[in-house]
């Protein structure tokens, strides 16, 4: 894994993908490649995790909506874990937050 990955568990076809403090336009793409690669993988169910997630912009939302695309494409359940207000705002502005689940 490069230091700019976001670290990864997998349990079965389960993935959990831990996603950083802050997502921006200067690491969206990374975290876009890491979710597409996991759902590439074979996830069966992938839940990214933003509960340490305290700043999400657009290009963030994007990265996010792309992944569940894929998903969608792949027969991959996606699910969310945000705490901060920010972020679930972020996923409600979006939309993402009524195409997946989002605890």
């Amino acid at each position: 894994m490069t230091e700019d990955a976001c670290p990864e568990r997998w349990l079965g076809r389960q993935a959990v993908v831990t996603l950083p403090e802050h997502i921006d336009r200067s690491n969206a793409g990374r975290v876009r490649e890491q979710l597409l690669l996991v759902i590439n993988r074979g996830a069966a169910v992938l839940i990214a995790d933003l509960a340490a997630t305290v700043s999400c912009d657009y290009s963030g939302a994007d990265a996010l909506v792309r992944a569940y695309h894929r998903a969608a494409a792949s027969g991959t359940e996606l699910e969310l874990v945000a705490m901060s207000d920010v972020v679930r705002r972020v996923l409600r502005l979006s939309g993402l937050d009524r195409l997946v689940s989002v605890y």
